[in-house]
């Protein structure tokens, strides 16, 4: 993902900036922002991250790769601006370009229905529910084919 570590836009005093390093810091990032513990292992993972002026706002897990399909899992500063074209390029470039991906699958809460309409808006369709899975709620499985992801055309239409 080295391909990824450059500058991306510039204004004023604000400058943005795609990350694929410090892996851990992003890792952490994305772990507060779903409130999961700070020491929360995502096991064998690959992340992206979104810095503006020095600041990380959003970042994306990649998981659980099995050659066909990977976990993703997205945080971001709550009010702040940064789904951005090149954001979203980047985000779906990778596992789909650079490693190959099919399919992503994204595991939403059932209780988290802004997470649910987000993985919505994105192109991702509910795929399936496992029922109880938390004390609290189902656990809905989102997937996103590469065949219907609309942010690889992006970069073509720049």
């Amino acid at each position: 993902m080295d391909r990824y570590g450059h500058r991306i836009r510039e204004g004023g005093d604000s400058v943005i900036e795609i990350v694929a390093q410090p892996k851990a810091e992003i890792g952490a990032f994305v772990n507060a922002r779903q409130g999961l513990p700070a020491d929360h292992s995502w096991g064998g993972y690959s992340a992206l991250g979104l810095v503006k002026s020095g600041d990380l706002i959003a970042g994306v897990i990649y998981n659980n790769f099995d050659g066909a399909n990977a976990c993703v899992h997205i945080g971001a500063v709550d009010g702040c601006r940064w789904l951005t074209p090149e954001f979203l390029f980047a985000a779906f470039d990778y596992p789909f370009n650079q490693l190959g991906l099919r399919r992503l699958t994204a595991p939403v809460h059932s209780n988290n229905k802004r997470s649910r309409e987000f993985a919505e808006n994105l192109g991702f369709t509910r795929d399936g529910t496992l029922k109880h899975y938390y004390a609290d709620g189902d656990l809905h499985l989102y997937g996103l084919l590469r065949a219907n992801c609309r942010f690889l055309e992006i970069r073509k239409a720049a």
